[in-house]
């Protein structure tokens, strides 16, 4: 993919993820009203949290299904490419039907196991193996989302996957704005269900379009699916070690105070805000662009798309960190003060919100790393630093946890997740004999640097503003946007000044587009 193609569909793709990430604060900040911070949301919480340990078998699946899919494409006529796609999606629909079936019986020994704060009380514990049992029913609609996905991916169409966001949270917010009052939170997990549902949905027409269409084929001796199998192995158990790690933390904050759970999931949900928007937008947008190189075997063009994601990563997430540290009670308050989220609520979840930040740059350069070895058909590495990490946060954890809280265990997070992405960044350095450390050391000094007087700026305006306005939603509303532009000029201005590569060259785009017009 040229860069020209790069930095448009990027663009692209991070506005529907935009667009879909202002519904899902729109969706939050519903939950936190109609649910507070209560055990009923903290059994949602849960519940959520355990289907997205189990799609990590679908994001694995994805993960290696984009580079095989690639291969056919580039080497294969159309049967053979098609066949391979219709057995993949029929062998795994069966594997996780089977897999459905299996948690739903063992629902009420994962409350037990993991849900301490839950069993304290009959009722809560028969919720959440309620909530638990209907929320599995997604994990179908998710299997087949994310072979469908993966073909789209391996064709550079990104537009409809990263619409999915946008439409499930569409789902949401219709079920807590017209019948959260008459269904509760059971009625909450079937909207799960049927989010997840319209999130396959709309992937369909281009789907077809592409010429794939479907036929019952199934052939478990299928070479190309044993090889998928065996490389999905290490990116299911690297992937369910994160979602793990999260699990973990969910169930160390189950046992602080009631609504832990809720503060740090909240906490977490504002800090992945850029994470979420530009992180994993480029992430996707890269990686068939890796595997391309990869198969290509061209080294030179692979490690140039490497240090232009990675670079990309740091323009964003580091002076995202550096703000949403410095404004994360205004912040908080703007989205979710209202209804049962009070302001102890909102102090518990920007306190814990302070100590996460460090935590968005690591998983953003962790996504393109992970990327970057899976495209190599290496999935061992990150599996493996997975597994150290979810070691030192778990032993950061347990002593953390009684020093500090749910900020503790955020804290935790933090600098396990910066631990393990130096050390995945030295590993592929050495792997592919140089990746020109020293650039992008340069460029990280330079971005933080920018960040840093773009920090001391906005903490400035913000005390100003609420010292005047008060901590209410309007002082937070204008403190956030006057904090946006100043911020982001002056930001901006300086990593020109630096002469950033990427700010250059998408200025020197803009202003070709604005000349042609």
């Amino acid at each position: 993919m040229s860069k020209d193609k790069f930095v448009k569909k990027s663009l692209w793709v991070m506005l529907f993820i935009i667009l879909g990430k202002i519904f899902a604060i729109i969706r939050d900040a519903l939950v936190a009203a109609k649910f507070g911070a209560t055990y009923t949301a903290d059994i949602y919480n849960f519940s959520i949290g355990i289907v997205y340990l189990l799609t990590t078998v679908s994001y694995g699946l994805t993960t290696t299904f984009i580079p095989l899919n690639t291969n056919h494409i580039s080497n294969y006529d159309r049967e053979k490419r098609n066949k391979f796609v219709h057995n993949v999606i029929n062998s795994y629909s069966i594997f996780t039907i089977l897999i459905t079936i299996i948690m739903m019986f063992l629902s009420r020994y994962i409350v037990i196991t993991f849900g301490g704060g839950f069993t304290n009380n009959i009722e809560n514990f028969n919720i959440s193996v309620k909530v638990i049992r209907i929320m599995l029913l997604s994990l179908i609609f998710i299997s087949l989302q994310s072979v469908i996905t993966g073909v789209l991916q391996s064709h550079n169409e990104f537009y409809e996957p990263a619409a999915m966001s946008l439409v499930s949270n569409l789902v949401f917010i219709i079920y807590l704005v017209f019948f959260t009052e008459k269904y509760g939170i059971y009625g909450f997990a079937f909207a799960t269900v049927i989010s997840f549902l319209a999130q396959l949905i709309i992937n369909l027409p281009k789907y077809k379009s592409l010429e794939y269409g479907y036929k019952p084929y199934i052939n478990l001796k299928d070479s190309e699916l044993i090889k998928m199998v065996s490389l999905m192995m290490p990116v299911i158990i690297s992937t369910s070690l994160i979602q793990l790690n999260n699990f973990i933390n969910r169930a160390f904050a189950a046992n602080i105070y009631e609504g832990a759970v809720t503060t740090l999931d909240l906490s977490n949900k504002l800090n992945t805000l850029a994470y979420e928007v530009f992180a994993i937008g480029i992430a996707m947008v890269i990686y068939p662009t890796l595997a391309k190189y990869a198969v290509g075997e061209d080294l030179y063009q692979y490690k140039k798309a490497l240090l232009k994601g990675i670079n990309v990563i740091f323009i964003i997430m580091i002076p995202a960190a550096v703000a949403i540290s410095i404004l994360r009670v205004p912040l908080t308050t703007l989205l979710f003060k209202r209804g049962a989220f009070d302001e102890r609520a909102v102090n518990l979840t920007s306190n814990a919100l302070l100590f996460y930040a460090p935590a968005m740059i690591a998983y953003g350069l962790r996504d393109i790393l992970n990327k970057a070895f899976y495209s190599i058909n290496d999935t061992k590495s990150p599996m493996i630093n997975s597994f150290i990490g979810i070691i030192i946060n778990i032993i950061l954890n347990v002593f953390l946890v009684k020093l500090m809280g749910v900020s503790g265990l955020t804290l935790a997070t933090s600098i396990s997740s910066t631990i393990i992405t130096v050390v995945m960044l030295l590993k592929l350095h050495k792997k592919l004999k140089g990746i020109n450390i020293i650039y992008i050391l340069k460029s990280f000094l330079k971005i933080l640097f920018a960040a840093a007087v773009m920090g001391v700026i906005i903490f400035i305006i913000n005390n100003r503003i609420i010292m005047f306005l008060g901590m209410n939603m309007m002082g937070s509303l204008i403190s956030l946007v006057a904090c946006l532009i100043v911020g982001s000029l002056s930001y901006f201005l300086i990593i020109y000044v630096l002469r950033i590569e990427e700010i250059l060259y998408i200025i020197n785009l803009v202003k070709v587009r604005v000349n042609k017009n």
